[in-house]
C-alpha cells in the first residue's frame, strides 16, 4: 500500500523514493502527481536528470493533451513501488507525473478535498 495526498488546489499527489544512479547518496522522495490523462507510466522534469545522474536512452514521439505531435525524451530511473524496486523508462517532461500505466492494476479511492489522503493498493 502507498500512501497519498490533495493538495491545496485537489492534485493528487504521492511521494516515490528515486534511486540516485551511480551513486551511494540516500534516495529522494519526490512528488508526483497523478495524472489521469497522462497515459505513459512516468515524467520527471529536465533539471532531475542531472540531479540523479540519469543518461537519455531514446527520443520518442507522442501526442499532448491537445493533439499535438511532440518528440521527447526518455531515461531509466529507479523508484520504490509498493516498496518494491521499479526501472521505469520515464519522459522528460515538464512535471513529475505519474501516469496510468504505472497505476494499472492497482486500485485508489480518492476523495477529491483538500488535505485529504488515499491509498494506492495492488
Amino acid at each position: 500500500m502507498m500512501t497519498g495526498w490533495i493538495d491545496a488546489d485537489c492534485q493528487a499527489i504521492v511521494p516515490l523514493a528515486v534511486k540516485h544512479r551511480g551513486s551511494f547518496a540516500p534516495d529522494a522522495s519526490i512528488e508526483f502527481l497523478i495524472d489521469t490523462g497522462f497515459t505513459g507510466y512516468l515524467s520527471i522534469p529536465s533539471a532531475w536528470v542531472d540531479r540523479f545522474g540519469l543518461s537519455v536512452i531514446d527520443i520518442q514521439r507522442g501526442i499532448t493533451a491537445d493533439g499535438r505531435a511532440v518528440y521527447f525524451e526518455t531515461v531509466d530511473v529507479t523508484i520504490l513501488w509498493h516498496d518494491e524496486p521499479r526501472v521505469i523508462r520515464a519522459q522528460v517532461l515538464e512535471e513529475p507525473l505519474i501516469g496510468t500505466r504505472l497505476l494499472r492494476s492497482n486500485q485508489a479511492t480518492i476523495r477529491w478535498e483538500s488535505g485529504s489522503t488515499f491509498e494506492i493498493h495492488r
